[in-house]
């Protein structure tokens, strides 16, 4: 019985090797189960890690649970599987739910060198939080040299992958090609599924470069090549979609975004807003927002997802004008100001944080600031030649300037000749409007719009603040950046500004 478990156990090695991931979990369930009755320690902890940090939410559940039946068995079997029962602890905590409490297990380090790779990558899962870098970092490396040592190309592939996180995150663009190069021999000779990992960090680094179109392409590729179950097709619909935002296509991908949302609640969520307001769907977007900014708190620093959620909700927080909840973000963002969004290298890039700040502090009214996070972004995002980013960053820096200035119209220039050299439709617009050449007027956000309105109905500052439920402050907050973006000098002249619209 032993022999037949191994040979299935051997099969559901090339199932998950050709992509099938959902068909080797099964499989592996399966020898766990038949384990039962006879437990073979090493046979069971085999099969319990065998498929490594899946990226979908539902397999990494299918996974934990497996291995949480394993570790059950392991610890009933008694102090023969006592190392056993370690490796399939680690592995427990890898493909724990990060937005439940951590399960306390026993992780201690099983002799060998399998054994000490689960655990490397259990401490790795363990320190997701973004400023924790560099001890993933290291822990990256120290697999990369076990698995030298013992000859396992597949540790030292994950190996590779992980320090890839670290360089995306951090924008070490130099060191994660080298990284990059140094994996596409490996995945040449480890199969399918790790070509198709490959695949989507080069979809990663198009989108980094704004070549929208190879980054359809390269997911598509890695889609076909991992399979149903494969990362490249959990990841399918983010990377399109982060395309569409920069190109203003999203609309024929509303539906599929918001089927998500009960699958990923808070990152879906504010996944969703964004869409809405790059569709077009502003007052849905609004109210959307006002459901879920109570919840803005909820992703754990400890989730990859992490930076992704609250980078967008903040995009959204800055667009409404919301300055309660931007405050709070604002917080949350600051000690990531030197990093990129993005959960994975083999994960959609959204851009910097930086930026991210500077539409806040100016959001917020606190433009010294907001200039100083945007000089220091369009520094950083030069050297890793990250084209759209530099794009947004400039046309960032245009709007902080006085409106007929020298500088504003030169940022506007610079940043509109990225955007309509990469096909960025809305910034495109954006910045016609901007420098005149555009039909309308500069864009408000709702409670700016809202807001000039009461203006014109010459209601005073403390009318219009009861009236909303805001401070005094927020409010002339509010009408000093119309004021600003409209280029205008007076309540008078925004009031004859309104009637003649």
């Amino acid at each position: 019985m032993q022999d037949d478990l191994r040979e299935q156990l051997g099969r559901a090695r090339e199932q998950y090797a050709a992509g099938a991931v959902a068909e080797a979990v099964r499989a592996c369930a399966a020898v766990v189960e038949a384990c039962t009755e006879s437990t073979d320690p090493s046979l069971v902890a085999a099969a319990a890690t065998l498929v490594r940090r899946p990226v979908d939410p539902l397999v990494r559940a299918r996974v934990h649970a497996l291995a949480s039946d394993a570790l059950a068995l392991l610890h009933r079997a008694g102090p023969s599987a006592h190392e056993a029962a370690a490796r399939v602890a680690a592995q427990v905590e890898v493909t724990r739910d990060v937005f439940q409490m951590p399960e306390h297990v026993d992780t201690e380090r099983e002799n060998g060198a399998e054994g000490e790779f689960v655990e490397i990558q259990a401490r790795i899962a363990s320190l997701q939080n973004p400023l924790l870098a560099d001890d993933r970092l290291a822990l990256a490396r120290h697999a990369v040299a076990l698995g030298r040592a013992v000859g396992d190309r597949e540790m030292q592939a994950w190996g590779r992958l992980w320090s890839m996180d670290v360089h995306a995150a951090n924008g070490r663009r130099a060191e994660l090609v080298g990284e990059l190069a140094a994996l596409t021999v490996l995945a040449e000779q480890l199969g399918a599924a790790w070509q198709s990992r490959v695949l989507l960090v080069r979809a990663s680094q198009a989108l980094v470069d704004g070549r929208f179109d190879d980054v359809v392409r390269l997911v598509d590729e890695a889609a076909s090549l991992g399979g149903e179950q494969s990362d490249a097709a959990f990841l399918r619909l983010p990377f399109a979609f982060e395309a569409a935002r920069h190109q203003g296509t999203v609309q024929p991908l509303l539906g599929a975004v918001r089927a998500q949302v009960d699958h990923l609640p808070f990152v879906a969520r504010t996944w969703l807003c964004v869409a809405l307001k790059v569709a077009g769907l502003h007052a849905e977007a609004a109210d959307e927002w006002r459901a879920l900014a109570t919840q803005v708190a909820a992703v754990p620093v400890e989730a990859p997802e992490f930076l992704m959620a609250i980078a967008d909700a903040a995009e959204v927080c800055a667009w409404l004008g919301d300055e309660v909840n931007g405050a709070k973000l604002y917080a949350t963002l600051l000690p990531f100001e030197n990093q990129y969004v993005v959960a994975y290298a083999h994960a959609p890039y959204q851009g910097p944080v930086g930026l991210v700040l500077g539409r806040l502090a100016r959001m917020l009214g606190d433009l010294t600031t907001a200039a100083e996070h945007l000089r220091s972004t369009l520094t950083k995002v030069e050297e890793i030649h990250a084209l759209p980013s530099k794009a947004y960053v400039l046309a960032e820096l245009a709007a902080l300037e006085p409106t007929r200035s020298r500088a504003r119209r030169e940022h506007a220039l610079s940043a509109l000749e990225l955007a309509r050299r990469l096909d960025m439709a809305p910034l495109v617009h954006q910045l016609d409007t901007l420098l005149g050449s555009g039909d309308g007027d500069p864009v408000l956000t709702p409670r700016e719009a809202e807001v000039t309105a009461l203006v014109a109905q010459g209601m005073s500052n403390a009318a219009i603040a009861r009236h909303f439920t805001l401070s005094e402050r927020t409010v002339e907050n509010h009408i000093s950046r119309v004021l600003a973006k409209l280029g205008l000098t007076s309540r008078t002249a925004l009031a004859l500004w309104h009637e003649r619209r």
